[in-house]
């Protein structure tokens, strides 16, 4: 009967029983990613040293035992956090019904008496301190590094174009982002690597996968659109590293020339064994709408469906990472360059559901605004997006009615 039985096995005075657990498959959707996750670390715990109570009932020094999630699978609160007034508050903006917590409470931390100590770490400071999030930022760097060496032989035509071996580091760091909207916890403390080739290959990729899934596209379609928002710059290894690496503004010779990294990767794939929405990225990712892109001057529907969402991938990641010649651009002022531009030049359905879901990752996040002040932010104005309401201190700053402030950067 042993064999029939899950696993089970006593330490001290704790009973653990491990449940089995099918294989899934790497290439399921984001939203699959969640259940893999969580379905790995399914153990069932009698009389052990946690609790699960309702978020109403979170008092100030009670200490996260599990990573909290909401259903759509982003972080909430890393584990080993002692909750404060600010972290109970930001549990339960997320509509959760109960967590789990340690039995035993420790002191909540004392602020330290200089400037800005009034408000504990932030979110995006919790995050990086977590196992998660180091482990995640070791991997992405050496899937870089591999992805690296992977292109430079596919230029060379030392290897054959394996789209599924390429895109398989992408789906183990969506695992231990802990799913789609986890991407961008993740991505949005990441942003002071300046490689804009294969670190920005991934990133794209990632982001092109994660807009794919909030647009429901079929299962197929988002699994191309992340094999072509990792290949679409394949081009750039046929540019001098001297103009990818220039720290001074480009000449009008250089611009010329790094604009044809489109034309070289569409030669480098044109007659592979792989999806044409994969050759047309390539070629069209930096096309526009309104025929303002190059190198077709192509306009609306005459551009790539797949393409149309790796640009919009492209841009972000292009502007909100740093780069030899300019630190990164805060989101918020991308995300107003997309409300103003955006349907003019990107596909209107595409353009939308980006900055729809996208906004929504930083509630609670906090931000510095353009007067100094120091906040998070608690409500998406659904009207101006980039535009959210930020409470500083006792005061509700609703930024869509105080038109000469804005959100400089998130801290």
């Amino acid at each position: 009967m042993a064999d029939d039985a899950d696993s089970k096995s006593v330490v001290g005075n704790h009973v653990w029983v491990q449940v089995p657990l099918p294989a899934l498959n790497s290439k399921q959707s984001a939203s699959s990613f969640f259940i893999v996750k969580n379905a790995i670390s399914l153990i069932l715990c009698y009389n052990c040293l946690m609790k699960l109570v309702s978020v109403d009932k979170l008092i100030p020094g009670m200490v996260v035992s599990e990573n909290v999630y909401t259903l759509d699978d982003r972080l909430v609160m890393p584990k080993d956090t002692v909750l404060n007034e600010k972290d109970i508050e930001r549990i339960k903006s997320y509509s959760l019904y109960n967590i789990f917590v340690e039995e035993e409470m420790k002191t909540v931390a004392k602020k330290e008496d200089k400037p800005g100590s009034d408000l504990p770490p932030s979110y995006s400071e919790k995050l990086r301190n977590t196992e998660e999030f180091i482990k995640f930022k070791q991997h992405i760097e050496d899937y870089s590094e591999q992805l690296e060496e992977s292109f430079k032989m596919l230029a060379n035509e030392a290897i054959p174009l394996d789209v599924d071996k390429l895109t398989e580091p992408v789906y183990h760091l969506f695992v231990e982002a802990g799913g789609t909207a986890g991407i961008f916890d993740m991505l949005h403390n990441l942003r002071d690597n300046s490689d804009a080739v294969y670190m920005h290959s991934l990133n794209v990729s990632l982001i092109s996968n994660t807009l794919a899934t909030w647009m429901k596209l079929p299962e197929e379609m988002i699994s191309v659109a992340t094999a072509a928002g990792l290949l679409h710059d394949i081009g750039k290894m046929f540019i001098p590293s001297e103009i990818l690496n220039k720290k001074q503004k480009l000449t009008e010779y250089e611009q010329k020339a790094l604009k044809e990294h489109v034309l070289k990767g569409y030669q480098l794939v044109k007659d592979k064994d792989i999806d044409p929405h994969i050759k047309n990225t390539i070629l069209m990712h930096h096309e526009l709408r309104d025929g303002s892109g190059y190198p077709l001057h192509l306009r609306n529907d005459k551009i790539d469906e797949i393409s149309s969402i790796v640009t919009i991938a492209n841009v972000y990641d292009n502007l909100t990472s740093k780069r030899v010649f300019r630190d990164p651009i805060c989101p918020f002022i991308v995300l107003e360059h997309f409300e103003q531009n955006g349907l003019e030049k990107y596909e209107p359905n595409a353009i939308m559901t980006f900055m729809g879901n996208i906004v929504n990752t930083f509630i609670t996040n906090r931000v510095m605004l353009s007067n100094g002040k120091v906040g998070d932010i608690v409500f998406v104005n659904p009207d101006h997006l980039s535009k959210p309401t930020v409470k500083c201190g006792d005061e509700f700053i609703d930024l869509a009615h105080n038109k000469g402030l804005s959100i400089v950067s998130v801290i």
